[in-house]
């Protein structure tokens, strides 16, 4: 009775999380619908492009250190812990200037315009990160629903400006909007409890934070620059029209990655306390998410072919073909994402990096041979195997460090 108890109150967090990041999807479909339709195909393309192209560099202002805050402020008494982790959010947003400019111009994207609204869009982003790992650390679920819904909000009234024709779009105004709105997480600021509205700047210490933290920064980047490799490897072989293409059913297929960041939140803090409790790790209730998880991917499967069929009509038929295998693969690695958790709450992330290399090098040589000659579906096939391999391995992983001793 108590594991159904344990069981249920996780799962009403999860499912109060996940509610609201659906619905902050669903709200920024809309959006992603209004650029879909008013936007040329070749001008969606781009716009894809570089929007997935932000998210994934403004990962590197967290690159792991979220998730390590989180687990290390809740199972030591290490107040100094929230001073390192501002001080490298600081440090991580200098970083990321540099590289965008580089990946734009290796991209043939770059233009005075795109950069200046690329920039702010970064730090958009450094404030939501930083606010999302303080409420995430103090269980303040209700905050952290919230930094997804504000800005979906302004994009969702941006979208209906758009289908009524009040605004024209282009490629820059949609990208702008995008970026910017993300700084509307800065109004919770005051929520934050009193002693983490200031921090003393760090460096020495601060370093030595990141240096934990590469391991499971490398995996949070594969996993975050998963949807621009996917784009760039399509842009590469055949052009913008197919980038918007497969987009889009990268798109719909990422609600499991949703749902898993959402059992990430809930988990990560939970099983921190039990570890400081010296309590061993929660495998079945993992477990059970997982399977949860599988059994959702097959429904998924048969509404979102009619959905794109019916909302989109014969402008992205080609994304149909495409769904099932990417839901597949999506629901496949939410799983390995969400039992990685373990390897922060048990500190021993330096084996995060290394699993999701090999998970991006099996992606990468099997979209070299499957690519030239299935096109958009061989991207989608690497994607899957991929995944399934990321998955075993990482079970794997975990069943050797617990001795093979893994309770379910």
């Amino acid at each position: 009775m108590k594991t159904v108890f344990k069981l249920y109150r996780s799962f009403s967090k999860i499912s109060f999380v996940s509610a609201g990041n659906i619905l902050s999807s669903l709200i920024g479909f809309l959006y992603l619908t209004a650029a879909a339709k008013t936007l040329t195909l070749e001008d969606f393309g781009k716009y894809s492009l570089i929007t997935s192209l932000l998210v994934s560099i403004s990962k590197l202002i967290d690159f792991g250190t979220n998730s390590l805050y989180v687990a290390k402020s809740i199972s030591s008494d290490n107040d100094e812990i929230k001073d390192f982790f501002y001080s490298l959010k600081v440090l991580l947003s200098v970083v990321t200037v540099p590289v965008s400019f580089i990946a734009l111009k290796w991209l043939n994207v770059f233009d005075a315009n795109t950069f200046i609204l690329f920039t702010f869009g970064l730090v958009s982003y450094g404030v939501s990160y930083t606010l999302y790992a303080l409420f995430q650390k103090n269980e303040m679920y209700s905050h952290l629903v919230a930094i997804s819904l504000l800005p979906a909000l302004i994009k969702g009234i941006v979208a209906t400006l758009l289908f009524t024709g009040l605004i024209q779009s282009s490629v820059n105004l949609l990208f702008g909007i995008f970026g910017l709105s993300i700084f509307s997480t800065i109004i919770l600021f005051p929520l934050l409890p009193q002693q983490l509205r200031r921090f003393t700047f760090h460096t020495k210490n601060s370093f030595n934070m990141l240096k934990e933290a590469i391991s499971p920064g490398v995996s949070l980047m594969v996993y975050e620059a998963w949807p621009a490799v996917n784009n760039s490897i399509a842009k590469i072989t055949s052009g913008f029209g197919d980038v918007g293409v497969f987009s889009l059913a990268n798109k719909i297929s990422n609600i499991f990655y949703l749902i898993s960041i959402s059992i990430f939140t809930v988990l990560l803090p939970r099983n921190a306390a039990r570890k400081k409790r010296k309590l061993n790790y929660d495998f079945k209730e993992s477990a059970t998410l997982a399977l949860l998880i599988l059994i959702m991917s097959f429904a998924a499967v048969a509404i979102a072919e009619t959905f794109v069929s019916n909302v989109f009509g014969e402008k992205f038929e080609n994304s149909i073909g495409l769904l099932d295998i990417l839901i597949f693969a999506s629901a496949i690695t939410a799983i390995q994402n969400f039992i990685e958790n373990y390897f922060y709450v048990e500190q021993k992330t330096s084996y995060l990096g290394s699993i999701n290399v090999i998970r991006l090098i099996t992606f990468l040589f099997l979209s070299f041979l499957f690519v030239p000659s299935s096109l958009l579906k061989g991207l989608a096939y690497a994607n899957l195997t991929s995944a399934i391999l990321g998955l075993l391995v990482t079970v794997t992983v975990i069943k050797k460090l617990e001795g093979k001793s893994v309770k379910i």
